[in-house]
């Protein structure tokens, strides 16, 4: 007897022992059979901007850390920190599945063409690594037909799970981000110039000096070496200008008979009592004459007129000489997050692509 021919008297002798039960019976058992061999209907992930009223859940998710999500507390303190700074949560992109948020991101773009994606702290689940690839591509993509050439996170170095998850997603490792701090009594004095050396501000005028001045500086700079050529000297200003609050007149140029020798420049910093020391670079061949110390008395001084408590900034961790200034100068390290990148203009069109410098992972070896 073939199994047809026993499923066919299997269902023949229900009915008649019992007419109108046995049939729901043997229309259940073989739904529940034909369910059991047929594929599961997983339906695919939707990538797609929040809704209003997930917002508030897509910020437990980012807020959150590996002991679970955010709690009610923590979601004020962020949406207070992003009223601030002019951060709009309603921006965020979700991965829905199911009718369930499994993941989100937060992006935040800025002038100089790059954009800061705030991600969940948590460590992803391994059924959760194609969601999290698909959200990562599906913004990439968004952001880069926007002219966003540059995707940048910010993450714990201990979340090496979350790490390896976004370097599968296309971020290269930049570099491990030291940030350092130090208190402003209020009275530190301004340094002496040395004969021949002038200070100047910035202005429209002096905007292509403080650029030469910017790329000079990276000239064997251990900051970060491997994104040198990689963005436009306008979108690096740009993106200097919008790192806090900008003022001209904290922006310096260090020249000795008229050839420039360092350039720093200092934002304010919303929301607190301190002064970010957005980017000090010193002249490749004024190197080893002190510009650098000079620079960091400038700053400290300038942190003082400002009524400031706090000088601050961050550092890449294989940059020693830097570190080496600065711990002199007072400053202290108060947290270190991994800089991961991703590079948008593949994404968008092929000559584009094709002239982009590679960025390259930040070497092992200097972890």
């Amino acid at each position: 007897m073939d199994k047809l021919q026993f499923g066919e008297n299997l269902g023949v002798n229900l009915v008649i022992i019992c007419p109108s039960r046995a049939l729901g019976y043997f229309g259940a058992s073989m739904s529940a059979l034909s369910n059991l061999f047929r594929a599961r209907d997983v339906r695919p992930p939707v990538y797609r901007a929040v809704l209003r009223h997930e917002i508030e859940q897509a910020m437990r998710l980012i807020v959150g850390n590996h002991r679970g999500p955010a709690s009610d507390e923590q979601v004020l303190d962020f949406l207070s920190f992003a009223l601030g700074r002019g951060i709009d949560v309603a921006a965020t992109w979700v991965a829905e599945v199911g009718g369930k948020i499994e993941w989100a991101l937060l992006p935040v773009v800025s002038p100089g063409r790059t954009m800061l994606l705030f991600t969940p702290a948590a460590p992803p689940r391994r059924d959760c690594l194609g969601t999290i690839a698909g959200l990562s591509d599906a913004v990439s993509v968004h952001f880069a037909s926007r002219g966003v050439q540059l995707s940048q996170m910010l993450i714990d170095p201990k979340a090496t799970a979350l790490i390896t998850a976004y370097l599968a997603c296309g971020f290269v490792r930049l570099a491990e981000l030291y940030y350092l701090q130090t208190d402003i009594r209020g009275n530190e004095p301004m340094p002496a110039l040395p004969p021949g050396w002038a200070v100047s501000t910035y202005s429209a005028e002096a905007h292509a000096a403080f650029g030469e001045a910017i790329l000079a500086s990276y000239q064997g700079s251990q900051d970060c070496p491997s994104l040198n050529g990689v963005r436009d000297v306008e979108d690096v200003i740009a993106g200097h200008k919008a790192a806090g609050d900008f003022d001209p007149r904290l922006w310096f140029l260090l020249r000795e008979s008229g050839k420039t020798l360092g350039t720093l420049l200092l934002n304010r910093s919303p929301g607190n009592n301190s002064v970010e020391l957005v980017y000090l670079g010193v002249a490749p061949e004024a190197r080893g004459r002190g510009v650098g110390d000079f620079l960091m008395e400038w700053a400290r001084g300038v942190s003082g007129l400002e009524a400031r408590k706090h000088l601050s900034l961050a550092v890449d961790s294989g940059n020693q000489p830097a570190l080496r200034l600065y711990y002199r100068h007072g400053l202290m390290r108060i947290g270190s997050r991994v800089a991961m990148v991703r590079d948008l203009r593949v994404l968008q069109e092929p000559a584009a692509a094709e002239s982009a410098p590679a960025l390259a992972n930040y070497p092992p070896a200097a972890e």
